[in-house]
């Protein structure tokens, strides 16, 4: 999910500072980024990060500088963490880890799947075309 203009940069400040706060958001998820696992119009609640969750493949909300997005965490190391969409193939995001406000919890089942769909990372181009015209953007 990214917020592409300065009005939708201004109700994901507020889903920040709402996080910052320590309350849960639910939020729709806008745009084809997170494909095939999330899609636009999907309804996700966001609660604020904790330490235990910079752990890869955790789905966070982090700000990158430009927008805002709900992306995987693909690497991590003490001071930084690299993102990626799911519906990406490459356009990773690496941003301070005090740059990532929330996520989402992801069931056991989820969390494997998207282990196999990030090794697919180079392959995936196939059935993301799929998903992109069966999917309502």
């Amino acid at each position: 999910m990214a917020a592409p203009n300065s009005s939708n940069r201004a109700v994901f400040s507020v889903v920040r500072d709402l996080l910052l706060e320590g309350s849960n958001v639910t939020a729709k998820v806008k745009g084809q980024s997170m494909l095939p696992f999330f899609r636009s119009g999907s309804i996700v609640t966001l609660r604020p990060i904790r330490e235990e969750d910079f752990r890869p493949l955790n789905v966070v909300f982090a700000d990158t500088g430009r927008n805002f997005v709900i992306h995987r965490i693909i690497s991590i190391n003490d001071t930084s963490v690299t993102l990626l969409g799911d519906g990406n193939i490459y356009g990773t995001e690496t941003m301070p880890r005090d740059k990532v406000y929330g996520t989402i919890d992801c069931s056991a089942t989820h969390l494997f799947f998207a282990r196999i769909w990030l090794r697919m990372r180079y392959y995936r181009r196939y059935p993301l075309a799929i998903f992109r015209r069966v999917t309502p953007k």
